[in-house]
């Protein structure tokens, strides 16, 4: 039975240190941290708040995952670039960035860095991009595992690795392993059906689940039972996977109801078998 969590993005109008406990007392078992300008912003955060928190998520029983999915925490003026595939020295940036969310990894207690490919630059080719993946990869996977961290590569939506197919093309052509951040919603936008089999097949890849509903073909994170997912069969295959995972609420549009949604979905997926509160 996995770890059922809550992504900080998702709470925006709340405080971290605030949220945390709430979490734990609804029976959540996990948060997942999106460090951005309103949330543990790299720009200015010192590591002994970090520490902090991952102290209070150690004594709260909170399983941590870093995510790095904040949209304009390297440009103000370009959603999620620069990126790993820049033809331009700007490529950098990002691995310097992701580099240093693994180094926050340790303070945070997360075993798990989430990230994603980034969208193809008009003036990149695929080859090119796979080449400059490969190379950000490399640094990575050494820092990774030096941090015994996993790296979860989610597909999203848009992206140059936009589905599980494209994930599984990209990790049979790289020499660089890599993990899978599963988003259960994004099965949905990229016709990847039944989402339970998706589940299923990739089990084995999977170190982090985003939970959250969605209606075919449309990229809005919705609340549970909101959208167009069959629970029961979903539920049925997370329960298949390793107890220690991770699987995080991912609902950022609904941010400003985290105080209904939280305790609101937690039994949802309770009632379903998925989570069991004590």
């Amino acid at each position: 039975m996995v770890k059922l969590g809550y992504n900080s993005n998702s709470f925006r109008s709340h405080r971290l240190l605030e949220v945390l406990p709430w979490l734990a007392d609804l029976g959540y078992q996990a948060v997942a941290i999106s460090p951005d300008v309103g949330c543990l912003d790299p720009a200015e955060t010192e590591y002994s708040e970090l520490e902090k928190v991952g102290r209070l998520c150690d004594q709260l029983g909170l399983a941590v995952v870093v995510e790095t999915g904040a949209r304009y925490i390297l440009d103000a003026r370009r959603k999620h670039r620069p990126n790993l595939l820049e033809v331009d020295e700007q490529w950098r940036q990002r691995l310097q960035y992701l580099m240093q969310m693994l180094d926050w990894c340790q303070a945070l207690g997360s075993s798990v860095l989430s990230f994603w490919s980034g969208e193809l630059p008009p003036e990149q080719s695929k080859e090119a991009a796979l080449q400059q993946f490969e190379r950000a990869l490399e640094r990575l996977r050494a820092m990774a595992d030096s941090a015994g961290v996993s790296l979860g590569l989610e597909p999203e939506p848009g992206h140059w690795i936009g589905s599980v197919g494209d994930w599984a093309e990209v990790r049979q052509k790289c020499a660089v392993p890599f993990e899978m951040t599963l988003d259960i919603g994004h099965l949905l936008v990229s016709g990847e059906v039944p989402v339970e089999a998706l589940i299923r097949q990739n089990a084995g890849s999977i170190v982090n689940v985003h939970v959250d509903d969605m209606r075919s073909g449309v990229h809005h994170h919705l609340a549970l039972g909101e959208g167009e997912i069959s629970w029961p069969p979903v539920v049925a295959a997370l329960n298949e996977l390793p107890a220690d995972l991770p699987a995080c609420l991912e609902l950022s549009r609904d941010s400003y109801r985290f105080h209904e949604l939280a305790g609101r979905s937690i039994s949802f997926l309770s009632d379903l078998g998925l989570i069991k509160h004590a």
